[in-house]
């Protein structure tokens, strides 16, 4: 649940574009299961998901999803929405009335049971989008607790953002509403063995809170996975696994305006990878709920160049329903709506099926080290990486603006050329198509284009 003025308020928080990120790359959190290290996301939005807008909707199309390739399920939230100031005439389930219920309108307790004990049957994982930050105006919690919730001085309940007219704000200086938000996250863990959660604005919670909680989580289920909406380092310590990466995204966004350059990206994750502890997880997405579609936002001629991209950074990838086949349509938080699922685009979809399959054929982009390499041209915006471990070794080229580069060379900090000349690295997509380690240069770079060489050592 993200809002201009919460971006806003973010910056002002949290590390962000307009404030230097600290060093903390010399310490450590809790590594993340091998699930979500090797995995990819996949998020749905039930009630746009499926005609029905059902349990039963997403669980068949469960094999499209195991198809594709998918190892985590994100389903957003699936509890009831409050109707007392609701936004729009099915309201935002962000603005939840019972924590501990299911939107009838999604089905029963059985369903969601199967649909569950579905994911898993197919070797798949999911984690439900939790909203411990507000609750609806008309929360269950608020006639017997109102001091459960945040108060001005004339004792109306009231939130952070003002936007968010459809909530109030918890308040957490309450011991029994912190008791309360951590049996309820235990609750749907043990009742339905879910494998993790997303948190909403979690940067909004105090980090305290967290801490306590999340270390009861763990004692439930050791090898859960948790995925905090916010970006910040000291979040992590915590006890997440993954912040988000909202700063590389927008930079990516500029660029396409043609505000940045290529070379400004890679550097940004380059510098953020050199300064987060050890084990971390950014989670990396072209969209999600909260941003337009990446093919309005990036358009056609560009979306292969940036899915390329999204599947060779270190972290955890994302997709959003209906990005794998070319979704242009953001489904609204308030109204009903489908996905287009009358109208797929089969290469995108086989391109995103590809670099998922290359992601988990390859650990280097999974569990390896990332290298930036440093390039130049006699014109145009390019950039180039190295993902590099025992297993494995990758080369990437890029350019994501409109324009050509020309007479691209692709450099090597030292040491680094030598340490992988013995190996053969192929273009993964045309296997005739080798890579000179002697001089990686192009003549000619294409406009929106991103090249993949690879190797097994």
């Amino acid at each position: 649940m993200i809002s201009l003025l919460f971006i806003v308020l973010y910056c002002e928080r949290k590390h962000g574009t307009g404030k230097e990120l600290g060093d903390f790359s010399h310490k450590e959190i809790i590594p993340p299961p091998g699930w979500a290290q090797q995995g990819v996301l996949y998020q749905i939005f039930p009630r746009v998901f499926s005609k029905e807008g059902t349990f039963q909707g997403i669980k068949t199309k469960l094999t499209y999803i195991k198809s594709l390739g998918i190892d985590i399920i994100w389903l957003m939230p699936i509890f009831p929405i409050g109707k007392k100031g609701r936004k729009g005439t099915i309201g935002s389930p962000y603005a939840v009335k019972d924590f501990r219920k299911i939107n009838p309108d999604y089905g029963t307790v059985r369903d969601f049971h199967e649909l569950v004990d579905e994911i898993h049957l197919l070797g798949m994982k999911v984690i439900l989008d939790f909203i411990p930050n507000h609750g609806s105006n008309d929360n269950v919690l608020m006639k017997e607790h109102p001091d459960w919730f945040m108060q001005d001085k004339m004792g109306n309940f009231t939130r952070e953002v003002a936007d968010w007219t459809d909530v109030a704000d918890f308040n957490y200086e309450n011991p029994e509403l912190r008791n309360y938000m951590t049996e309820t996250m235990l609750y749907w863990i043990e009742k339905f063995d879910i494998d993790g959660y997303r948190c909403d604005v979690a940067g909004m919670v105090p980090y305290d809170f967290w801490e306590e909680t999340i270390y009861q989580l763990r004692k439930v289920k050791p090898d859960i996975y948790l995925l905090a909406e916010w970006e910040d380092p000291e979040i992590l310590f915590t006890g997440f696994n993954s912040d988000y990466g909202w700063t590389e995204y927008h930079l990516l966004k500029d660029i396409r305006k043609g505000k940045r350059r290529t070379a400004d990206f890679l550097n940004l994750v380059a510098k953020k990878d050199s300064l987060y502890p050890k084990n971390s997880l950014t989670m990396r997405f072209l969209e999600n709920h909260d941003e337009p579609r990446s093919l309005t936002e990036f358009g056609v001629k560009a979306i292969k160049a940036h899915a390329m991209i999204l599947f060779t950074l270190p972290g955890i990838p994302l997709l959003y329903a209906g990005q794998e086949f070319g979704e242009f349509d953001r489904p609204s938080l308030f109204e009903k709506s489908i996905l287009n699922w009358q109208e797929v685009d089969s290469s995108l979809f086989n391109l995103y099926k590809s670099l998922i399959r290359l992601r988990k054929r390859y650990s280097c982009f999974t569990s390896g080290k990332f290298i930036r390499l440093p390039v130049t041209a006699l014109s145009g915006s390019a950039g180039a990486f190295m993902c590099e471990n025992n297993q494995s070794v990758a080369v990437v080229i890029c350019n994501l603006r409109e324009s050509k580069v020309k007479n691209l060379l692709v450099n090597f900090p030292p040491g680094v050329r030598e340490k992988i000349m013995s190996f053969q690295l192929h273009n993964y997509q045309d296997k005739k198509d080798t890579l000179n380690l002697k001089e990686i240069y192009f003549k000619e770079l294409s406009p929106f284009s991103t090249v993949i060489y690879i190797c097994e050592k």
